[in-house]
């Protein structure tokens, strides 16, 4: 009857063991840096999907490396208003070059 009670003991023992840890959770995109109040996580179109990290980091990415390329155009647009080439002093203001023949 011992014999018996310690097998049951020992299986018992042998299955809290192999359970170990809990799973990790799947990523959340919604749990990320940058889903704050008000609008929180915002993804209209869908374009990230939850468990998909490395997709994620991805548009992530492009969406900075985007963000500062807008921002050095913007600064350019400025300048132009200031800085003129001889060649182009009749243009008037930044986008007027595509309207005439002299930019």
């Amino acid at each position: 009857r011992s014999v018996h009670l310690r097998t049951k003991v020992a299986a018992a023992a042998a299955t809290v063991d192999e359970v170990g840890e809990a799973p990790k959770p799947p990523f959340s995109p919604a749990q990320q840096i940058g889903a704050i109040a008000p609008l929180g996580f915002f993804d209209p179109l869908g374009f990230t999907s939850v468990g998909d990290e490395r997709g994620f980091r991805k548009l992530q990415a492009a969406e900075l490396k985007h963000g500062r390329v807008a921002m050095m155009a913007s600064i350019g647009a400025v300048g132009q208003h200031f800085i003129k080439f001889p060649w182009a002093e009749k243009v008037h203001g930044t986008f007027g070059a595509m309207n005439s023949g002299e930019g």
